[in-house]
């Protein structure tokens, strides 16, 4: 239930891509990928090569201990966000406001005071759902919404689940001439069936010939 690095990296280049394209306001957003952020957070040495002030907004996802958190930072407006879905410690917003000065320094910006806040904000009911929750706040930051606020009962965070997963499907390479269960190329001598949940494409013989006068729901979907 715990999502992926793979995962919160790809959704987050879905949204700040889109940002970038769509902001109406010329603002740039680019992000750090959880691995890079994750060693910042550590106090280790970055190698990633960017100028902060190239962009109005960075965001980073943080795994500490197996819990994910959200770190923003704001280059040109000397100030940084920290936001946890358990809720913020005064030691987590100090920590992120000495390791975005530090960041800051080492690429060459001279950041004397640095103002760090947490946003009010839903907080996880549960024990795994960090990862979706960075993610939401993420988005919200992004939307430049006044208040971070989303659904967070158990049906609710499991919608929010399977629009992350719909999204990255969606961004994905054209699978739809790829048989789902035999990965085979689509002909015009084979009969085809489609998942009516996920839209995905299967040959009706690897599937056994289900009966086509009704829906079909696959095996992944069930």
């Amino acid at each position: 239930m715990e999502l992926e690095s793979e995962v919160i990296n790809a959704y987050l280049a879905v949204k700040v891509k889109d940002f970038n394209k769509e902001n109406p306001r010329g603002q740039r957003a680019t992000f750090i990928d959880t691995f890079e952020m994750t060693t910042i957070w550590k106090n280790g040495t970055s190698r990633l090569k960017i100028d902060p002030l190239d962009y109005d907004v960075i965001l980073g996802i943080v795994n500490d201990h197996h819990h994910w958190t959200l770190t923003v930072m704001y280059p040109g407006q000397k100030r940084c966000q920290f936001l946890d879905p358990l809720g913020e410690t005064a030691v987590n917003v100090k920590r992120c406001t000495e390791i975005t000065r530090r960041f800051l320094k080492s690429k060459g910006c001279n950041i004397s005071r640095l103002k760090c806040n947490s946003p009010p904000h839903p907080q996880q009911p549960d024990g795994t759902s960090c990862g979706v929750f960075a993610l939401k706040f993420a988005e919200s930051i992004l939307s430049a919404e006044h208040h971070i606020s989303f659904a967070t009962t158990k049906q609710a965070i499991a919608e929010h689940r399977w629009n992350i997963a719909t999204t990255l499907i969606q961004h994905t390479d054209d699978l739809s001439a790829i048989c789902c269960y035999c990965a085979a190329q689509r002909n015009e001598y084979t009969y085809w069936i489609a998942c009516d949940v996920c839209n995905r494409w299967f040959h009706h013989e690897c599937l056994g010939r289900p009966p086509t006068h009704r829906s079909y729901i696959c095996g992944g979907c069930m």
